[in-house]
């Protein structure tokens, strides 16, 4: 893969990975869960993460597909999250609604 091709997946990708730290952050705030809330729920799954490293991880949507799986798993949201991240994403690509950080 050429680096332009890259430029343009990252480009194309930029909306869905937003609106999953979107939905992270405010499925969190809804269940009142703090970072350290979701580190240890993690923890009871056997998987280990500081606060600070899963901060980062939801801040730049910087995870594996099977962390999102675990972090749905642990806020209790398998019912509502694939829909409404894919409904936040399908927005962002509609209005242009992601930052120019997420273009680069």
């Amino acid at each position: 893969m050429d680096h332009k091709q890259s430029l343009g997946n990252q480009q194309a990708l930029a909306p869905y990975k937003q609106a999953i730290a979107r939905y992270v952050r405010a499925s969190m705030a809804l269940k009142g869960m703090r970072y350290g809330d979701l580190a240890q729920a993690l923890a009871d799954r056997g998987i280990s993460m500081t606060t600070e490293n899963l901060r980062s991880k939801v801040s730049k949507c910087m995870f594996s597909a099977d962390l999102l799986a675990a972090i749905i798993d642990s806020l209790s949201v398998e019912d509502s999250a694939m829909p409404e991240i894919l409904k936040q994403a399908r927005e962002m690509q509609d209005r242009g609604l992601y930052t120019e950080q997420d273009k680069s």
